[in-house]
């Protein structure tokens, strides 16, 4: 079923309520919905072959679904148009309750603030005029026994529960703002150790494994590459054929059963709505994955993907989670000897940064990931950036902050410099190999995932910046792609083992074979 329409007498119905009278060979009069792949109304997109997510009734907690329910029934009205609004309301409460969150936590004294600003959906203006543009034109209201007339943009944050914070238009990127909606329905005690779960439009309550089984097919994996590179989508297809069915362990699902209603629980809800073909095997509930390509070759699924480490630990238990340790390094150093730039960066990087700043490892690779994606430049300031994180690090005090700005800048210069010369050599090497000056603007990593510099994410005003902006993508496409170089070969040497793709990681059902790659190396993680 098209995204933004709904199944009223057997008839389909568009989001303006106009009934086009043509009756679809599956009418079941059911609301169905996702998180979008795609816009609705680009088609065009779909005629050039773009695969889209399969539509599956959602299940919520019954408190959320009650709440929709109240406020979906403000809108006064039997007609079509009011019954089309009320469908898009319910399905656009539903999607900012369950979508994902726009922050996470730096450290764990600010986590508890952080866990509350996640519960913010990103929702732009664009967005609402495309899937849910019956929310923009008035209609009847009835509201704590008053009646008017009123958009229901403008009405949802007078609720007490409902926030809006409206977006910022702006040709300079850093000044443009999207639009966030929060939705907050109070959590009864009752609900607390159960789940609870209903059907988003019936309201009915659904046990576990009837919930497991209406989560259906998994729709396609979504590798959206351009038609010449179909032998590509052919190996990347082969690739995920070779990570067998996902592993949930019900310890999962008994740890969502004890949360209150945060920012964990719903990453929670939304994965136990992305289990397709699922079924229960002792301690474990198998699954079919629903992959999507990103950038530079890595795969994201969000059934066990979107989870926080503490649930997705819960997700994984008692099987063997698998890290490349000091992923970034290994995959820097892959790329000097490939391109016989004379550096390596030190495995000691780490404890020489502690040892000089006081902080924690977790942020000390922060730093180091911060400044190789941004050619290893530095800003000596506080304002943004690294020197805004170091700022909060240090305990807001800006001198000692600065003070490790100005040392980290003077220790990392040698790898800025490798990184500037790692540049070069790419360049000079891609348009040494290249066919044809047309395709000068397009560099090929490790698994042959295709970044085209001339894209206008990376265009600028001044050459300057612009040139920044490409080398910046350029190091984190070849970053990535030597990073999913080795995790494809673990698959491929491990058949039938692993269960689960996890960025720089793998989730595995048994202990693994590592291939042998210099400078790699696969450690169990707890």
């Amino acid at each position: 079923m098209r995204e933004g329409v709904s199944l009223i007498g057997g008839k389909i119905c568009d989001r303006s309520g106009a009934n086009h009278g043509r009756s679809p060979s599956n009418a079941t009069g059911v609301l169905t919905f996702k998180l979008p792949e795609f816009r609705c109304g680009e088609m065009r997109m779909l005629k050039r072959g773009m695969n889209t997510e399969k539509d599956h009734q959602v299940k919520i907690p019954k408190f959320v679904h009650d709440r929709i329910t109240e406020i979906a029934d403000c809108v006064v009205g039997d007609t079509q148009w009011a019954v089309t609004r009320r469908c898009v309301l319910r399905r656009f409460l539903a999607h900012i309750w369950l979508g994902d969150g726009v922050s996470g936590a730096h450290n764990e004294d600010d986590e508890r603030e952080a866990r509350n600003d996640e519960l913010w959906t990103i929702c732009t203006a664009r967005d609402i005029r495309e899937r849910y543009s019956s929310l923009l034109s008035e209609c009847e209201i009835s509201y704590q026994g008053e009646f008017f007339k009123s958009s229901l943009v403008d009405f949802l944050p007078t609720m007490h529960d409902i926030e809006c914070r409206k977006g910022k238009a702006s040709k300079d990127p850093k000044k443009r703002k999207s639009s966030e909606w929060r939705f907050t329905p109070h959590q009864p005690a009752s609900d607390f150790g159960k789940l609870n779960l209903v059907d988003l439009e019936s309201g009915e309550a659904i046990k576990f494994r009837d919930l497991l089984k209406s989560n259906g097919k998994a729709p396609k994996h979504f590798i959206d590459l351009e038609k010449r590179q179909i032998e590509l989508k052919q190996r990347e297809g082969k690739f995920l054929a070779g990570v067998v069915r996902g592993r949930m362990h019900i310890s999962f699902v008994k740890a969502l059963r004890n949360r209150g209603a945060d920012a964990y629980y719903r990453a929670g809800i939304r994965s136990l709505n992305q289990l397709y073909n699922a079924r229960i095997e002792g301690q474990y509930v198998t699954y079919d994955h629903h992959y999507r390509l990103t950038f530079g070759g890595r795969y994201y699924d969000q059934a066990f993907q979107n989870l926080p480490n503490e649930l997705k630990a819960k997700f994984r238990s008692e099987l063997l989670n698998y890290d490349i340790e000091a992923c970034n390094l290994a995959c820097l150093n892959y790329l000097f000897n490939k391109y016989d730039v004379d550096y390596q960066v030190s495995a000691s990087i780490y404890k020489d940064i502690m040892k000089h700043t006081g902080l924690p490892r977790k942020e000390c690779k922060q730093m180091v990931h911060t400044t190789t994606f941004r050619v290893g430049r530095v800003t000596l300031g506080v304002n943004d950036g690294l020197g805004e994180e170091v700022y909060k690090w240090c305990g807001k005090r800006r001198k000692k902050a600065l003070k490790i700005l100005r040392w980290w800048d003077n220790y990392v210069s040698p790898l800025r410099a490798a990184l500037e010369e790692l540049l070069n050599r790419v360049h000079d090497m891609h348009r040494k190999n290249c066919k044809s000056p047309r395709n000068y603007h397009r560099y090929a990593n490790e698994v042959g995932m295709v970044l085209d510099i001339s894209s206008e994410k990376y265009l600028r005003e001044r050459m300057y910046h612009q040139q920044y902006a490409q080398n910046k993508a350029l190091i984190a496409h070849f970053i990535f792609g030597v990073e999913q170089a080795y995790i494809r070969e673990v698959v491929k040497v491990n058949p039938g083992r692993v269960c689960m793709l996890d960025h720089d990681g793998v989730v595995a059902l048994k202990e693994l074979t590592l291939p042998n790659w210099l400078g790699f190396k696969l450690k169990i993680k707890d």
